[in-house]
């Protein structure tokens, strides 16, 4: 006897058998066998091993297999039988395949019977008959009338057959088991210990050890899958299984629009899917393929059908699909999981749901994959389940087609899967079967796109428009045009649309209605000339502050409280709404409507003067989005990051933010908004003396329209500043004269937006016109409102320059105070580097010394390179660096720290007791206290930052 090799692992036992029902035919007792076991078990390799050694002990050893194709061929299976025997004179033409025409099946059964037994008289004759369920029915016929007369003589039939039935073919077993002389033989997969034995050939012991469970878990222990992974994985590691821990049979089934979906969940860990699919190749496809055949008819069917739909997938809906019966179904799907292809209407590895959907032709995929998708939606699925076979179809035309695919972008928007959702809505667009649906889809697709670039969406705009005029989109659809046109700079167009939706006779629901109020209000603070413009129906912002109420109560009283900020006035209740706002949104959720929301009221906080606010809730929001699809929401987040942090004075953090926002989205697609981060940018080079680099920009073209927005307020803001810094008065005169007629004619002339009459005087002041310059600062201060105390500040520093030098110190104390309270440290430096010079004008030299030395902190710490080289000269050399806070300042008491703050400020004991209402006494007991605390002996050596 020959031994076994790696593909018997685990068949010795039934070899055996076989071996031992051979030796009792020397007894002159026939047997019939038959094996049974899951598709591609190993039946056939048993097979072949028991033939080869029944014809080393001399018998007479007859070989045949059915096949699908020749099922319908009379006496095919016979036919190969007779061509092995030696057979005497005479006895050819009674074999069915020599039979003349007309002769029954009775008559070639008795010439097969008389043939065979007559080869028995001398040596054991053992018939091998291999997947006889696809045996013609006349060879059966033959086979089983033998059986029936050959008990007494060496005769030994052994026929192998699936354990499933295959439907509409009748089972060999219920025609063999009822004799006496039969024995059935049963091979089942393979263990994992079988596994490991069989991979240790391929691979050694340890890493067979290793993969064994995994390989056991993907195949089912199918020894043809088992083979076909350890052949494409060249006997790596991976064996196409993966190595992570805890992983379970693999699924397929996923979300994944794609015919190669390897991200399909699945039982166990997504570790291995992904790492099977990588693993399983051209091998394991077609052992997969070939497992489909020998499962029968109707489960290459079955597999297609539930490798299209994935989870979840029933009997029922695959019967439905397939147009089989649930009994069918049933059967295909118990014989493809016997063979372990699937397990719980899964497919156990990813690799194989690849090889199915790859074996089925395009316009038959397509077929199958509309039929689940009208399937699915008729039995209620998720949009986004039915729209994932949509998006395998093309061009659908059906009207509800083209609605999932809607509802699914929506849904995917929510999920911050931005690419998904144009996706969707582009395969809407074609699916329409109307020009107003389709035009409405289209729409929705460059409101999708707008969130990635707009720049994409751009390039829709005209043609849109054109529709809208000739009558063919829908009046629900001409609100996401509004906005699009303010984007891209078409003020014109979007009061249009604003007055299509005034005079529009359609119904509107309350949220389409707040919807269009929210786009209203938003387009007029771009475009304030939009305010006469509004929608048919208003629906009013709440002013109490009170509790969010429905889905379009944020947005609606962030753009009102944006609006509300752009007037001047008082603020409170603007910026009380922001902050709310904010904390309702946080942390950032990946929803449109979060980041809008956001945005709008990060503006309210910086027009309001409430600077670090915006930079806190900025840098909060930037920091839970990080990842998001939505590019422009993330731009415009960088952009508020870098406003709030240019208007408390952090240059470099305002320049690296400015940047990093015009990166995200390209400069083309920031539309009228570019104003915004390169006004930023420009403002934060200017204040670092790189004025070629701010020059730079500047030179970039922008869109005339944005010169009619908002956003162009903070570029002629910045270029007037820049025109200032490089010695251009004129030319920052015009910017800063053009910026505020804006803004009066506009009704948005507030200080917190832009202080213009400021600028307007520091040009008059280089000019040497002082009194224009102190009328425009005179006038900006009476405008001023309780939200003004920046604008107030930078003012007392202006009106100081214009005044005598003993009134220029109180009013330059005033100002560095309020300065320094609200946060810009920028303009604190200034005013206190003119504080320090007016102190040495009235021969205060140590206190001069020390103002300057805090101005040069001040204005290293903000990047102001121009500021702080004015300052080195009337620095000491040894205080160029910035002190440092002693870590023992901690143990000051408020009173000793405020003490010890004015005292390095330069002023006086007395000085120090006037400001605080405290004695003199007093102020020298927190200062001896102070100064044993913080093991110091001069007052000149107090750090300056307490």
């Amino acid at each position: 006897m020959q031994g076994t090799g790696p593909e018997l692992v685990e068949r010795e036992p039934a070899l055996a058998t076989l071996r031992d029902l051979l030796g009792s035919l020397s007894r002159r007792r026939g047997q019939a066998v038959l094996v049974t076991g899951p598709a591609a078990s190993g039946r056939s390799a048993l097979l072949r091993a028991f033939a080869e050694e029944a014809a080393a002990t001399g018998a007479s050893v007859l070989t045949s297999a059915g096949s699908p194709a020749e099922s319908r061929l009379p006496f095919e299976l016979v036919h190969q039988l007779l061509p092995g025997l030696r057979l005497g004179d005479g006895a050819l033409e009674h074999a069915p395949s020599a039979r003349p025409a007309g002769a029954s099946g009775a008559d070639a059964a008795r010439a097969v019977h008389r043939t065979v037994a007559r080869l028995a008289r001398t040596a054991p004759v053992v018939l091998v008959v291999d997947d006889v369920q696809h045996s013609d029915r006349e060879s059966l016929d033959c086979l089983l009338y033998a059986v029936r007369r050959l008990e007494r003589a060496p005769v030994m039939i052994v026929v192998s057959e699936p354990e499933q039935p295959v439907p509409g073919v009748p089972s060999v077993s219920s025609a063999l088991l009822p004799h006496r002389s039969c024995t059935r033989l049963r091979i089942g997969p393979l263990s994992v210990d079988g596994i490991r034995t069989l991979a240790t050939h391929r691979v050694g012991a340890v890493r067979a050890r290793r993969l064994a469970p995994r390989l056991k878990l993907l195949t089912g222990g199918n020894p043809l899958l088992v083979h076909a992974l350890l052949d494409d994985s060249g006997g790596d590691d991976g064996c196409g299984c993966g190595e992570a821990d805890g992983a379970g049979a693999g699924g397929g089934h996923g979300d994944g629009d794609g015919d190669g979906d390897v991200a399909a969940g699945g039982t166990g860990s997504g570790a291995v899917t992904g790492a099977g699919e990588a693993g399983a190749g051209t091998r394991f496809h077609d052992a997969v393929l070939t497992c489909l055949d020998r499962c029968g008819p109707g489960a290459a069917d079955v597999a297609r059908a539930l490798a299209l739909i994935g989870t979840p997938a029933t009997a029922q809906l695959i019967g439905e699909v397939t147009r089989m019966t649930t009994e069918s179904v049933g059967q295909a799907v118990t014989a493809l999981s016997t063979s372990g292809v699937i397990e719980n209407f899964r497919f156990r590895h990813p690799g194989a749901r690849s090889a199915v959907l790859a074996s089925v032709p395009y316009e038959r995929h397509r077929a199958l994959r509309l039929r689940v998708a009208e399937l699915l939606h008729r039995r209620g699925a998720r949009p986004a389940e039915v729209a994932r076979h949509l998006l395998r179809c093309g061009e659908v035309g059906a009207p509800w087609a083209c609605q999932v695919l809607e509802s699914a972008a929506e849904a995917a928007m929510a999920d911050d899967d931005i690419d998904h959702a144009v996706n969707c809505l582009r395969h809407a667009h074609l699916s329409a079967v109307d020009t107003v649906r389709r035009t409405t889809s289209r729409i929705k697709m460059v409101q999708a796109e707008w969130c990635r670039d707009p720049e994409l969406s751009q390039r829709h705009l005209k043609d849109l428009i054109g529709q809208v005029r000739q009558g063919g989109v829908a009046e629900e659809a001409l609100t996401p045009l509004v906005k699009q046109a303010v984007w891209h700079g078409a003020p014109g167009i979007a009061e249009e649309l604003l007055d299509r939706l005034r005079l529009g006779t359609g119904a509107v629901c309350p949220s389409e209605a707040a919807e269009r109020q929210v786009t209203h209000l938003w387009a007029a603070s771009v475009y304030p000339s939009l305010l006469r413009t509004g929608p048919q129906t208003p629906v009013g912002r709440r002013r109490d502050s009170g509790p969010l109420l429905g889905r379009m109560d944020r947005p609606l009283r962030a753009a009102g409280a944006l609006l509300d900020v752009l007037k001047p006035g008082g603020h409170d209740a603007a910026v009380a709404d922001a902050d709310q706002l904010l904390e309702t949104v946080y942390p950032a959720g990946r929803e449109r409507e979060v980041f809008r929301v956001a945005v709008l009221a990060l503006e309210t906080l910086l027009y309001a003067g409430r600077a670090e606010r915006a930079a806190r809730w900025s840098e909060r929001l930037l920091e839970s989005s990080g990842d998001s699809q939505g590019r422009t929401w993330l731009a415009l987040l960088s952009w508020t990051a870098a406003e709030a942090a240019l208007r408390q004075g952090d240059l470099p953090a305002a320049a690296e933010r400015a940047r990093e926002a015009l990166k995200l989205i390209p400069q083309a697609s920031w539309g009228v908004a570019v104003g915004l981060p390169l006004s930023c940018l420009v403002a934060a080079q200017t204040g670092m003396g790189d004025f070629p680099a701010a020059a730079e920009q500047l030179a970039q073209p922008v869109p005339d329209a944005m010169f009619r927005s908002r956003y162009g307020l903070h570029y002629l803001y910045a270029r007037g500043g820049h025109a200032l810094a490089t010695g251009r008065p004129d030319a920052a005169l015009t910017d800063f004269q053009f910026c505020g007629d804006l803004m009066c004619e506009w009704g948005i002339d507030s200080p917190g937006l832009f202080p213009w009459r400021l600028g307007a005087a520091r040009a008059w002041h280089d000019k040497g016109r002082t009194e224009r310059a102190r009328r425009l600062v005179n006038d900006q201060m009476t405008r001023l409102g309780t939200d003004g105390s920046r604008t107030r500040g930078a003012a007392l520093r202006l009106l100081a320059a214009a005044s005598p030098v003993r009134q220029r110190r109180t009013m330059l104390q005033e100002s560095a105070e309020i300065l320094q309270a609200c946060g810009d440290r920028l303009e604190a430096a200034y005013t206190l580097a003119d504080l320090s010079r007016v102190e040495s004008e009235l021969r205060e030299h140590r206190r001069a010394w020390v103002l300057a030395r805090k101005a040069l902190q001040l204005a290293r710490a903000c990047g102001a390179g121009p500021l702080a080289e004015s300052l080195l000269p009337g620095a000491r050399p040894k205080d160029a660096v910035p002190m440092a806070v002693p870590p023992d300042a901690a143990a000051l008491t408020p009173g000793e720290r405020r003490v010890a703050s004015l005292a390095a400020d330069g002023y006086t004991n007395r000085e120090i007791a006037q400001r605080l209402y405290i004695t003199g006494s007093t102020v020298e007991q927190h200062l001896t206290k102070v100064y044993r605390k913080l093991s110091i002996r001069r007052r000149d050596e107090l750090p300056t930052d307490l």
